[in-house]
């Protein structure tokens, strides 16, 4: 089990023999009811299933030998049920040396473990409320939210496990309808999701994952047997990203995560940026100007707004052509986001005409941060250039024009930008190169 402290390998394995004495027991039980009768399929099933877990799991702690005789129990089930072994006499000894082995193992390991506290991996999902989940995501330690959904509460606790070991935050269900509610909820950054899930199978989970438009791009990892390639290409078929067969190795897991991470940042940054200067979008600044009017409202700390537009950019087109006036764009959006502090945001609101939010901001530090871009754009020239890059001499002057406003009790977004759109017009018209402050609107 690489990557594995020994110590956490070792909780791992005293819940994986706990998880196994308790399907130990409800197997003994499935036997009982076959025995008494022998064409009872639903008693089989439930003991083939029994197999085909510790197959997929034992192996990931330790249990090498155990995973083998129960892969191979199961397969041999598997054609009882499928009717290529008919005598039921056969069928019962078959099952009654699978358990055997189970119960040998169970006696060997399970004194040792059995005062063992209670791992922490047996957390429940509610455990983790009150994380602070960053937006970007891609990096384990950056806390990216995983789900897992395993209908096996071992199996699932083992990927849990082993993500939050890489420094994910992850955890787990083992209920398919409360799987797809905790999805819709929680919009999980990925989700680890087993084949074979009773009543639901994970085929038409991730088919109703992907008909939900906030979870069209969010990454699924199908979790199949070894070697069962029909899975395999159906997981992919149905809107699945990749897969991991059972037994898994974690390192390959932890891998896979990750590189299914990094591309969804890269997709929703394409979503939220700005294609010419890398700032923010209109779209975005909208969504998080209303998640910080919330907080405001909700908490009472200052905000602020600052609409910045460049002054008489449409002659800087008309005179050197709409390639130097992108050119100039991306100039200034350099500068304004030099001017900010880390928790600032900066948008393109449309044309040359940039939006900062200012969290943790009254009038004063507003007052000031917006002044500084006013003044560092105009002490600093836009450098012409030729086709190769190299200045030609020639620079171009450039001066902006900044409106703010102030959260005040009762503002929405319209409001906001509103009155820093009419403090922007009152510095254009004074003059330009200029910043305005709305008043506040209990004094007009």
């Amino acid at each position: 089990m690489p990557d594995i402290p020994p110590g956490e390998r070792f909780e791992l394995q005293v819940l994986f023999l706990r998880e196994l004495e308790h399907g130990y027991r409800a197997a003994r039980d499935a036997q009982e009811r076959y025995l008494q009768s022998p064409g009872d399929l639903e008693a089989l099933d439930q003991i083939t299933r029994f197999f085909h877990r510790i197959a997929g799991s034992a192996q990931s702690v330790g249990f090498a030998l155990l995973s083998a005789h129960a892969a191979l129990t199961e397969r041999t089930l598997e054609l009882c049920r499928r009717g290529t072994i008919e005598d039921p006499s056969v069928v019962a000894q078959l099952v009654a040396e699978g358990l055997t082995g189970v119960g040998v193992t169970l006696e060997e390991h399970g004194a040792r473990f059995s005062e063992r506290p209670l791992p922490r991996a047996s957390m429940p999902p509610e455990s983790m409320e009150g994380l602070s989940v960053p937006e970007s995501v891609g990096e384990g330690r950056q806390l990216s939210k995983i789900l897992v959904v395993d209908d096996d509460a071992f199996s699932a606790s083992l990927i849990d496990n082993t993500l939050r070991a890489s420094g994910f935050v992850s955890s787990y269900t083992t209920n398919a309808v409360e799987a797809l509610d905790r999805i819709e909820k929680e919009l999980p950054d990925l989700v680890v999701l087993d084949v074979a899930m009773p009543e639901i199978d994970g085929f038409e989970i991730c088919r109703r994952v992907r008909s939900h438009p906030a979870l069209a791009f969010t990454p699924i990892i199908f979790v199949t047997r070894k070697g069962e390639l029909d899975e395999r290409v159906r997981g992919l078929e149905v809107g699945g990203n990749d897969y991991i067969s059972k037994p898994f190795e974690p390192r390959e897991l932890v891998a896979r995560v990750r590189s299914h991470l990094s591309r969804l940042t890269a997709l929703r940054q394409m979503a939220i940026r700005d294609g010419l200067t890398r700032c923010f979008n209109h779209r975005y600044f909208k969504q998080r100007i209303e998640q910080e009017l919330s907080r405001a409202a909700r908490y009472g700390y200052p905000m602020a707004v600052a609409m910045v537009d460049a002054d008489h950019f449409k002659n800087i087109n008309d005179s050197h052509g709409h390639l130097v006036g992108d050119l100039v764009l991306v100039h200034l959006a350099n500068i304004v986001l030099s001017c900010l502090r880390g928790t600032d945001v900066v948008a393109r609101y449309g044309g040359e005409e940039f939006a900062v939010l200012m969290i943790h901001s009254g009038v004063r530090e507003a007052e000031l941060i917006a002044e500084r871009i006013r003044g560092r754009v105009a002490s600093t020239p836009f450098v012409m250039e030729d086709t190769t890059g190299e200045p030609t001499g020639e620079t171009l002057s450039l001066s902006v024009s900044v409106g703010v406003s102030v959260f005040e009790t009762g503002d929405n977004t319209r409001s906001m930008v509103q009155r820093a759109d009419e403090a922007l017009y009152e510095a254009k018209h004074a003059g330009r190169n200029l910043v305005r402050v709305a008043e506040s609107s209990a004094t007009e």
